[in-house]
């Protein structure tokens, strides 16, 4: 989420900046850009400013507004039923998220599993 909140800023963050300021490697801030991907956060690399944006136009539902400003209360109890349904949604979609991210993660290890077992008959 740090990643998400610090290039859909005005700051311009390249991969050694991110992590400079994250304290962790380049790598795992490619990992981290790769993981926004895939959960539908349309990231670019700005070659002008050398530096990651968030597409233009690119809105986020009421529950990730939530998550990345938290200070920001619903108004009304129309917002708050609206807040309460995207909240579920979010959960919902960040569940099916994380479980398809574990099925992928399952099949590297196969995939490396079986490439090691290939080697070693070879």
């Amino acid at each position: 989420m740090k990643v998400l909140h610090l290039i859909s800023g005005r700051g311009r963050w390249d991969a050694k900046g991110l992590a400079e300021e994250l304290e962790c490697s380049q790598r795992t801030i490619h990992r981290m850009l790769s993981t926004l991907s895939m959960a539908g956060v349309p990231w670019y690399f700005d070659e002008k400013f050398r530096a990651y944006r968030i597409r233009p136009g690119f809105k986020f539902s009421l529950a990730e507004n939530a998550v990345l400003n938290p200070e920001c209360e619903p108004q009304a109890a129309n917002d708050k039923e609206s807040f309460q349904d995207a909240t579920e949604r979010l959960i919902e979609d960040g569940e099916a998220f994380a479980e398809s991210l574990t099925q992928f993660l399952e099949m590297l290890k196969r995939s490396v599993s079986t490439a090691g077992e290939n080697k070693v008959a070879d």
